[in-house]
């Protein structure tokens, strides 16, 4: 069925959104309700299908850092005695995984890898830890030729921060979405090519930009 946009439907969707929400759209719909209603819908459904290899990035990425440290500084590298001497808010945040694994269990390796969240793992690729990407997180990686730390980082934050925008249903539409894409499936093939052709295999994302509604956005 498809779906009416009658003007009572257009003002039951303001009411469930709020015209705060949707004001965006509508602003770069030229104030048309209708197709900025659709603009929403598209932006979500580009933020859904960027989820999936969003979700394979984050955890191709902690498991190949979270295997260096194992390698490193062992089983409780965690408890960082011995461990990578880590700066704020990386020992907050890694404090927090652990009160959080230990209300479940035991804290291991595993579930505290589990448990550290995107900023963690890309905080951990920043300048300062240079020392640790020289000695065992470039070892994380596949390439053919020199790889620096920061082609791994730059592109990493930036796609920590799409991320946190679709976490909270914020507008990506005026982003490089296939450039987004590229730079996903470009991270992941450092770490593993099959993984990063497995998920293109399984990706819509093409056909979903294909449906941007007839507007022009910056």
């Amino acid at each position: 069925m498809v779906f009416a946009y009658t003007a009572a439907n257009i003002a039951n969707l303001e009411s469930s959104h709020s015209p705060e929400r949707l004001g965006p759209y509508y602003a770069l719909a030229g104030g048309d309700k209708e197709l900025g209603l659709k603009l929403y819908a598209w932006n979500s459904a580009l933020s859904q299908t960027l989820y999936t290899p969003l979700q394979g990035l984050e955890v191709a990425l902690r498991n190949a850092l979270g295997g260096q440290l194992l390698a490193a500084y062992g089983p409780l590298w965690f408890d960082l005695n011995p461990g990578p001497a880590l700066h704020y808010p990386l020992p907050d945040q890694l404090l927090k995984a652990r009160t959080e694994v230990g209300k479940k269990g035991v804290a291991n390796h595993g579930r505290i890898v589990a448990e550290l969240n995107w900023g963690f793992w890309t905080g951990i690729l920043a300048k300062r830890y240079e020392p640790l990407w020289r000695s065992h997180f470039r070892k994380a990686f596949n390439a053919t030729g020199p790889l620096t730390r920061d082609q791994i980082f730059q592109p990493l934050d930036d796609l920590r921060r799409l991320r946190n925008r679709i976490a909270h249903h914020e507008p990506i539409i005026n982003r490089n979405i296939a450039a987004d894409y590229a730079s996903i499936l470009n991270l992941i093939s450092y770490i593993s090519p099959t993984t990063a052709q497995w998920i293109d295999d399984q990706s819509e994302i093409a056909a979903v930009i294909a449906a941007k509604p007839l507007v022009a956005i910056p």
